[in-house]
């Protein structure tokens, strides 16, 4: 029987039991499909991150939730990524670049590391990808409101993706984002049609000053679940809001978008994105992680 260490981290946080939480697995080379999706289940957490070696870049990472494996979680990676810096796994020189081999590609990472704040972890993610969508009174049921409720008009809806294909659809208040009522049926049938991962619904009024835009973000499946943080959509939200300039230009590298308030665990996603004339030529995304949970993982 062997024994493996683990940790549950809090990601896209500064703050102890805020976050989107995951469960990071060290060491997991020697575990096969199967023991990695029961330890998954075990854990119980919405995504357990393994990390393992890799010979294209400085760490690999394979994400399980309790039911099936995940090609990429932006939270989860995120977490496991501040969980293995915590562990020195990177050397002495921890800031800079990193490279991250995961089922999507080799993906780029950076940290960000100084003695006057917070140490930050950015992950690259894909080329965004854009296309229009004109299933909003499809799109105002599934989530349990009335089509006027959106602001499609102003800010169409959009199928976005940075490596994880998503729906964005704009709401015109916060009030409105505490009002969905998500149809379990009407949201698979749509994230069927639509090939997407996640719905996006995001609203102008944030909580915090400074921030840009607040969002939830519903998960398709047999049963319909809410994320707390969502890195990958983020991502998508953030290269949309720029591509189409519904941002100052100047305001690119500093996106923030609040996430987990209506769940009771605040969470602050960083998104930068780099233009070279018209075009986006990158989209990062960081934040911050907290580990809340250590110990060891016994495996048969």
């Amino acid at each position: 029987m062997a024994e493996l260490d683990v940790v549950k981290v809090d990601a896209f946080t500064e703050d102890l039991y805020s976050g989107n939480p995951t469960w990071v697995v060290f060491d997991a080379d020697a575990l096969d499909d199967v023991q990695m999706q029961r330890v998954a289940f075990e854990l119980g957490g919405p995504s357990t991150a393994f990390c393992l070696r890799s010979k294209k870049a400085d760490v690999r990472l394979r994400y399980f939730s309790p039911f099936l494996e995940d090609p990429i979680s932006g939270h989860a990676t995120i977490g496991a990524l501040g969980a293995l810096l915590e562990r020195g796994v990177f050397g002495g020189s921890v800031a800079g670049k990193h490279r991250l081999e995961t089922a999507i590609g080799v993906l780029p990472f950076h940290i960000d590391a100084s003695r006057d704040g917070p140490v930050r972890v950015w992950m690259t993610q894909r080329k965004p990808m854009f296309a229009k969508v004109a299933e909003f009174k499809e799109s105002a049921s599934a989530l349990g409101i009335g089509a006027e409720l959106l602001f499609h008009e102003e800010f169409p809806l959009t199928r976005a993706s940075t490596g994880l294909p998503c729906l964005l659809v704009p709401v015109r208040s916060a009030e409105i984002l505490g009002r969905l009522e998500p149809r379990q049926n009407e949201i698979n049938e749509l994230a069927e049609e639509l090939e997407i991962s996640a719905i996006v619904v995001y609203s102008w009024d944030v909580v915090e000053p400074g921030s840009t835009v607040q969002i939830r973000c519903l998960l398709p499946g047999p049963v319909v679940t809410e994320d707390i943080a969502s890195g990958m959509p983020a991502g998508a939200l953030g290269a949309y809001l720029a591509e189409n300039d519904l941002i100052p230009r100047d305001s690119c590298d500093r996106i923030v978008i609040e996430q987990g308030h209506w769940l009771g665990r605040p969470s602050r996603i960083l998104v930068r994105l780099e233009k070279r004339g018209s075009a986006l030529s990158k989209v990062d995304v960081g934040g911050s992680v907290r580990v809340s949970v250590r110990g060891r993982i016994s495996i048969d």
